[in-house]
């Protein structure tokens, strides 16, 4: 809340900063940017191939408990052997715990790389949108309580920011 009391402060100073220049917001929605945007989109399917080659090995660990839970529980092992069994059976499931881990840090780290590349790309949109267009101040959507439609400017910078990346 003391985010958006900041930006209806800054707001209200405008107006006797420009003095008779018109005032002229826009309004963007990101997580709008994010789901149709089509360079996020091939952003994402370079972080899922990415993804998809780190969860292989996890995907062959899961597997291979998976199998010797079976052995375990079909029975007719020797003590030795189950004894064997069971402890391979709990080294691969640390196995398996760490690489879940390891892939869990991999994906918020992508995650913040992806959030942090389209928010640069953005920055520079932006830059350019308001060298066409002299806005006064660019708002994201969720630091605004309310804003007609007609001041969103989310389709424009969908546009740009697919038109620029091809």
């Amino acid at each position: 809340m003391k985010a958006a009391a900041f930006v209806l402060c800054v707001i209200l100073m405008i107006p006797a900063s420009i003095g008779a220049e018109t005032l002229k917001i826009g309004v963007f929605d990101i997580q709008r940017i994010m789901n149709e945007a089509t360079v996020v989109g091939s952003y994402r399917q370079r972080y899922q191939s990415t993804l998809e080659l780190k969860r292989k090995p996890l995907a062959e660990t899961e597997e291979g408990l998976k199998q010797l839970r079976e052995k375990l529980d079909k029975g007719g092992l020797k003590p030795e052997e189950r004894m064997a069994a069971e402890e391979e059976f709990a080294q691969k499931l640390r196995t398996a715990k760490h690489q879940r881990e390891d892939l869990d840090a991999e994906v918020m780290q992508m995650d913040r790389w992806l959030k942090a590349q389209v928010f640069r790309d953005i920055g520079e949109i932006l830059e350019e949108l308001n060298k066409k267009e002299d806005y006064t101040i660019i708002l994201e959507r969720n630091m605004v309580a309310y804003y007609k439609n007609t001041v969103d400017i989310t389709g424009k910078i969908i546009v740009l920011y697919n038109n620029k990346k091809r």
